[in-house]
């Protein structure tokens, strides 16, 4: 794979992104968020539901929901008790619970999920966050890198962010100068999963982890 541009450590960056998607991303695909891909619709309700959740809550949540309504119209309909219930396994269930049939609405007024971050912006519940992980996992698209816990706390130990930096904004513009364009969309999903299974927020699995070789683990305890 070959940089778009160089920075000192681009190369460094492609190298961790290649180890850690060596078996092609078996453990990042598995996830309930990108099985949806295939449905622009039922990927926004996932993306919007999984903030703060894990994957197996989201799932449930998603499987629930699209048993009681499968299109945007159906789920505008659905009242606010019947949409909790739903997805009560998810984190913050009784402001997404308001969220649905609002952003369900505007959908099916539209006639289809935009490919448009700053309009799908627009609709309720859904941010920057959620809003860059539809894009890359429905269309595609990844006109940013998508930041959260994980990608932040990896990117700092890594090197790749400067340890003050906070706002997840900033974090994807120091790390958008340093990783190549074409894996800005898969950088979100491999640093995630990672985080789950290895680079844990205290006490980091660094005996086992596959790019221990590649990481300046600034901040981490040795």
């Amino acid at each position: 794979m070959q940089p778009l541009f160089q920075h000192e450590d681009t190369e460094r960056a492609v190298a961790i992104f290649e180890v850690l998607n060596a078996d092609g991303g078996i453990g990042w695909r598995r996830s309930s968020l990108y099985q949806n891909a295939p449905d622009p619709f039922r990927t926004l309700i996932s993306a919007m539901l999984s903030p703060r959740t894990d994957r197996e809550s989201n799932r449930i949540a998603v499987e629930n929901l699209f048993a009681l309504a499968q299109t945007p119209e159906m789920m505008s309909q659905l009242d606010y008790e019947t949409i909790l219930e739903a997805i009560a396994p998810v984190t913050y269930a009784e402001n997404k619970a308001r969220y649905v049939p609002l952003l369900s609405a505007q959908i099916a007024e539209w006639g289809e999920v935009p490919a448009d971050r700053d309009r799908l912006m627009t609709l309720p519940g859904v941010g920057w966050k959620v809003a860059l992980l539809t894009l890359w996992v429905a269309y595609g698209l990844a006109p940013e890198i998508c930041v959260d816990v994980h990608v932040a706390r990896i990117g700092k130990r890594l090197g790749l962010v400067k340890p003050t930096t906070q706002q997840p904004q900033k974090v994807s513009q120091e790390l958008m100068q340093i990783v190549p364009k074409e894996i800005w969309g898969p950088w979100n999903p491999t640093m995630v999963y990672h985080g789950r299974t290895i680079c844990f927020p205290s006490r980091p699995n660094c005996a086992q982890c596959p790019i221990y070789d590649l990481c300046e683990r600034i901040g981490v305890k040795r």
